[in-house]
């Protein structure tokens, strides 16, 4: 799995909402100018971060967007798969019947890469916004 260029810009922009310091919606144009990052594309990624519950939008003049949850309760793994859909390097175990591997029953790579999968999931659960705000 490669992380996409969705994922890196949903980091900054989510980033970009936990520091701020202000208790009023931000609008995308600022999260956009302040992170380098095309606003209509960025408005495509607001939709996905909201439909996973991390950031709640206000609409009108004055809206935009900011966390829905404390930047302690936010965490790399949900930011990810908002971005990606799923946070698999390998996804053998989860394939339909259809494109099941021949070998799953006797593979012998299947364990690894299922503990594999735990430890990016564990990883990645591990850090919080918060935990790159207070490394500034």
């Amino acid at each position: 799995m490669k992380i996409s260029i969705n994922a890196d810009y949903m980091l900054r922009a989510v980033f970009e909402l936990a520091q701020s310091k202000s208790d009023k919606p931000i609008p995308i144009s600022q999260i956009a100018k302040s992170q380098h990052i095309p606003s209509k594309f960025l408005e495509k990624l607001f939709r996905r971060l909201k439909q996973y519950d991390i950031v709640k939008a206000i609409k009108g003049k004055n809206g935009g967007y900011f966390l829905k949850h404390k930047p302690e309760e936010i965490t790399m793994h949900q930011i990810i798969q908002a971005a990606e859909g799923q946070v698999k390097i390998h996804n053998c175990l989860e394939r339909s019947k259809e494109t099941t591997c021949r070998n799953i029953d006797n593979c012998i790579f299947r364990e690894f890469w299922h503990k594999f999968n735990i430890h990016i999931d564990e990883f990645l659960k591990s850090y919080t916004l918060n935990d790159f705000l207070t490394s500034k």
